[in-house]
């Protein structure tokens, strides 16, 4: 017996995968090869090139929009005293927000938030270390708890509507790592 013949299933297995290989491969480099031309035809206007006239390119006419899309005042903080902390009515973002974010990069710096249940109790020297009705732990001025590089006790503007005052490290430079429920 011959020895193709012994096995003449393992053979027509083999030419099988083959074949289904190289039609594999062939979609593969016809959706690569075609691929420029059915993203210019999504994209294209109707007519030629020379129908449509001279090319603009595209740019931003500030007299055309009316309306402000994003508010670049600039207002005073108060220094320290009874102002300085507790809700300031001005949340740029909740905590719901602030967690599905992630991140929020606001006036130059990056905030990232951390869980108070992976620091509980009295693991930092925060007086009246309670979490607040927004969800964030906060010491018995209203100051919300931020770790950060700077001395400890610096107080910072945050976009969550309450001050933030530097009780932890862990973070480097305008890195500020903001303590949650």
């Amino acid at each position: 017996m011959a020895s193709g013949s012994a096995h003449p299933s393992g053979s027509w297995r083999a030419r099988v995968r083959g074949a289904g290989a190289a039609g594999a491969a062939l979609v593969l480099l016809g959706t690569a090869a075609l691929s420029p031309f059915s993203v210019a035809a999504a994209f294209a206007d109707a007519g030629s090139a020379a129908d449509r006239g001279p090319q603009r390119a595209q740019g931003l006419d500030a007299a055309r929009s009316a309306e402000t899309v994003v508010d670049t005042g600039v207002s005073a903080a108060e220094p320290g005293g009874a102002g300085a902390a507790g809700p300031s009515g001005k949340a740029l973002y909740t905590l719901q927000q602030f967690m599905f974010m992630g991140a929020v990069n606001w006036q130059g710096y990056k905030f990232t938030f951390y869980s108070q249940q992976v620091l509980p109790g009295t693991g930092l020297d925060i007086p009246g270390r309670r979490v607040n009705a927004d969800g964030y732990v906060s010491d018995a001025d209203g100051y919300i708890v931020l770790a950060g590089s700077a001395p400890k006790g610096t107080v910072y503007d945050t976009p969550f509507g309450y001050r933030g005052k530097i009780y932890d490290r862990g973070t480097v430079g305008n890195h500020l790592d903001v303590y949650i429920r």
